[in-house]
């Protein structure tokens, strides 16, 4: 069962919500559950920020309609936003990672598919576009994680 809103003309999300977890990080009590934000935009080039849970990627499938996925946006390395990237390389064998110069190695510590050809590396102040819409990367190391 697909779960996903339409947020703009070119923006979905396409997260999930875990209304059965009861502690976050396993220290922060959640009476509600918690939700995993994740965004696909349908733009020229297709680009997925973060990856959520299990029902993500039949979201992100059922978005893109057929559609190939172009870019994978890496916030940062926590499992909730990276988990199934391993398994969005299953369905979209050509997709092209961004991250920073820390992402990476963090990947290839945690995850065992084949990098080769498959990231693209920004750093402070860099610019994508995927369209009609450009992207400006900002680092803010230690916010939440130290790559992010």
């Amino acid at each position: 069962m697909q779960c996903f809103r339409k947020v703009t003309e070119d923006l979905y999300w396409v997260g999930g919500n875990d209304r059965q977890i009861e502690l976050f990080e396993n220290i922060f009590p959640l009476a509600k559950g918690v939700s995993y934000n994740s965004y696909l935009l349908l733009d020229e080039q297709t680009v997925l920020f973060d990856t959520a849970g299990k029902q993500f990627i039949e979201n992100v499938m059922s978005v893109l309609n057929g559609r190939n996925l172009d870019y994978i946006v890496v916030n940062h390395m926590e499992p909730d936003h990276c988990s199934l990237i391993g398994e969005l390389l299953l369905h979209y064998p050509d997709v092209k990672i961004i991250g920073n110069a820390k992402t990476f190695p963090m990947i290839e510590q945690f995850f065992s598919f084949d990098l080769t050809g498959k990231t693209l590396t920004v750093k402070e102040g860099d610019t994508f576009c995927s369209g009609k819409h450009t992207f400006r990367f900002i680092m803010s190391p230690m916010v939440h994680w130290p790559e992010a």
